[in-house]
């Protein structure tokens, strides 16, 4: 992937997620396209989850500690604003992507009739 492809912002919001967690933020790092940046959002956990994100050592990572734990929809809106990214993606800490979810979604936003993309999911 190349600098001059649109940054993707993935907004991870986290409270008390250390189960998955390193799964989770790996999944991102693995990506076929590489112009994002994860806003991490700690919603005051009380578990391992800084610990867990601190471990990874990526300048792609920025870890955000709230002042008080907020309902989901204000602490991703306030994730959201320490974002800088052109499109924004959700991540939460208990989900995985597959390894080319972002080459594959990224090029629809090129159609400027595209504002929104979702996908399908599996269980497993």
């Amino acid at each position: 992937m190349t600098k001059n492809l649109p940054q993707v912002s993935i907004i991870m919001n986290c409270f008390n997620g250390e189960k998955y967690l390193e799964e989770s933020i790996r999944s991102a790092i693995n990506q076929t396209y590489t112009n994002w940046e994860i806003i991490f959002w700690d919603n005051l956990s009380h578990d391992k989850s800084k610990e867990i994100f601190m471990s990874f050592q990526d300048s792609r990572l920025s870890y955000y500690l709230a002042e008080k734990h907020t309902p989901l929809y204000e602490a991703r809106n306030m994730a959201i604003n320490k974002a800088t990214g052109k499109i924004l993606a959700f991540l939460d800490v208990d989900d995985y992507w597959k390894k080319n979810k972002l080459e594959e979604q990224v090029p629809l936003f090129d159609d400027s009739k595209v504002g929104f993309a979702c996908s399908n999911y599996e269980i497993q």
